[in-house]
């Protein structure tokens, strides 16, 4: 049982970090319809630090725990951000967040040929994208002494259609893998 689940988690790893699709024009705030942050904190300023707790991961074979780390620093280019994440004793997946001109949409570029789009309000970055059939939901929700990291993971192949013309078509895609985690700021 430990090994599927130790599989588990890298197959959950690797589809979140081997996008392979090309990235389509980014989505401004106002197109969404997403509100401006109106909290009075600056994003990502004031949450750069690093975050540790255990990552909860939720998935049919059942649950396992994971040490994870989280950071985000300041470097000496304005408007980009290094943003780490380590899970466990893996090689931390190094990534970088580019403020866009677009005070809600910043860009989480893997490093790789792979950019994910995140928009923030409310002092949370969300992001949604497809990867190998896959469909993720992630968000961070950024307090002063913790965050908050949850994934959703369902698989575009497992939908379902509901409703007709005189109401909405509506696609169900119902989640399998739930990762999430309360991550201390030290």
């Amino acid at each position: 049982m430990r090994i599927q689940n130790t599989y588990l988690l890298l197959v959950i790893l690797l589809i979140i970090t081997s996008c392979n699709e090309s990235r389509t024009t980014p989505v401004t705030a106002t197109d969404t319809g997403i509100e401006m942050d109106r909290s009075g904190s600056n994003f990502p300023e004031d949450f750069l630090g690093t975050y540790k707790g255990t990552l909860e991961i939720t998935a049919p074979s059942g649950k396992q725990e994971v040490p994870m780390t989280f950071k985000m620093q300041a470097t000496e280019t304005l408007d980009l951000f290094t943003y780490t994440i380590i899970y466990g004793d893996t090689e931390p997946r190094l990534y970088n967040l580019k403020r866009t001109s677009d005070p809600n949409l910043f860009m989480i570029d893997e490093n790789n040929g792979i950019i994910l789009q995140g928009s923030y309000a409310n002092q949370t970055l969300y992001s949604t994208y497809e990867v190998q059939g896959n469909l993720l939901n992630s968000t961070e929700i950024f307090y002063q002494d913790r965050m908050e990291f949850m994934i959703a993971l369902s698989k575009v192949n497992d939908s379902t259609t509901t409703g007709d013309s005189s109401s909405a078509i509506v696609k169900n895609y119902p989640v399998t893998i739930m990762q999430r985690a309360t991550l201390y700021k030290e």
